[in-house]
């Protein structure tokens, strides 16, 4: 049965589309930002950028072989146009072979590509998009293929998974990726302050953690300062650029149930949001797109006064759930995602609008 579902999902075609396409595509991923997280940031912030899009959708979240999937099968459904099985990056989920992703066709396409998280590099959602690997756990063989692809901007922690264990990283092999990286041609800053300083004019990975970034609350910079330093290097690029920006925290809140946790990651994946939108509206060719992988807590809004002070959340788990996620977007493209969707037709449609001969 299961190989027949996937069979099912191989058949589907998108069109391509027929209007003037996109010359550079952001992703905003909220991970695990269901519906009621919108609805919550909705309620409770003034001037709440998810107001600003122009249209919106649903999305259907199930992976190849679960209807509650989890973070690597939902951002592989984006990155590949296809499912996978729960836990697996980028790969097929039965003859374990990788899956062409977003990032890569943008490479042949030469196009530019950026990467900014609040998480590990190395991490699930990020992973899809540039490794191929049989667990999300594999994060030394992550790390080690995200020096393979010519990735342009990098922003996020996880040091340790690039750094020999001589010099207080994780990598039991020795070898030490942040000076293969140098090497490469990157700059490399291990600090907000030194990237912010600097301002890039060459292409650059930026991990200032061990592993995550710090809450958003005991940061001094938000997502949306870090997205302006990618978009204000990714912009110049003359090709266009394709960039992923995860809201990676607001997923660990709601695993949490911890309302202030939650909410306070919201409203910085909404200083990215904003900074997207005020970007994509003066330049005019860019569609921004934002989603999230899954559902996380089955997290209800219960109680609070009128104007949005003070609500109130209840949680009815402590993983995730089937919920369908919501999907806004806005620019060229945008008509696309309108209605109820699975995940991996998301991912299919970005293909197109990259490459509108790629077929599946």
């Amino acid at each position: 049965m299961k190989k027949f579902f996937f069979f099912l999902l191989v058949l589907v075609e998108i069109n391509a589309y027929s209007g003037q396409p996109p010359k550079n595509i952001v992703i905003l991923i909220g991970d695990g930002m269901g519906v009621n997280y919108v609805s919550a940031s909705v309620l409770s912030i003034k001037n709440d950028p998810f107001r600003r899009f122009t249209v919106s959708g649903f999305s259907v979240t199930c992976s190849a072989d679960k209807l509650v999937t989890e973070s690597a099968a939902g951002a592989t459904a984006f990155a590949t146009g296809y499912r996978t099985n729960n836990l697996l990056i980028s790969i097929h989920p039965e003859t374990k072979e990788p899956m062409l992703t977003l990032f890569e066709l943008a490479e042949k396409l030469n196009k530019a590509t950026g990467i900014v998280v609040t998480c590990s590099i190395t991490h699930a959602t990020p992973a899809a998009f540039v490794a191929h690997v049989e667990h999300r756990n594999m994060e030394l063989e992550i790390a080690k293929q995200f020096i393979n692809l010519d990735l342009d901007v990098v922003i996020g922690g996880g040091k340790k998974f690039l750094t020999p264990q001589s010099l207080g990283g994780d990598r039991v092999d020795e070898l030490n990726l942040i000076s293969k990286i140098i090497n490469n041609g990157y700059n490399y800053y291990d600090s907000y302050e030194k990237l912010k300083n600097n301002k890039p004019g060459n292409k650059f990975f930026a991990l200032f953690e061990p592993v995550g970034l710090p809450k958003a609350s005991g940061r001094d910079y938000s997502l949306g300062d870090l997205t302006k330093i990618a978009l204000d290097y990714l912009s110049k690029q003359p090709n266009g650029f394709i960039l992923m920006i995860e809201g990676s925290q607001i997923d660990w809140g709601g695993h949490a149930n911890n309302q202030d946790y939650l909410l306070s990651e919201m409203e910085d994946f909404n200083t990215a949001i904003n900074t997207v939108l005020d970007f994509a509206e003066k330049n005019g060719e860019t569609l921004v797109l934002v989603t999230a992988d899954h559902e996380t807590g089955g997290m209800n809004i219960t109680d609070g006064d009128v104007d949005g002070c003070d609500i109130e959340l209840k949680f009815s788990t402590k993983g995730h759930t089937a919920d369908m996620v919501p999907i806004f977007t806005k620019g060229p493209g945008e008509e696309e995602f309108s209605g109820v969707m699975d995940n991996y037709i998301i991912g299919r449609k970005l293909f197109k609008l990259l490459d509108s001969s790629y077929q599946f």
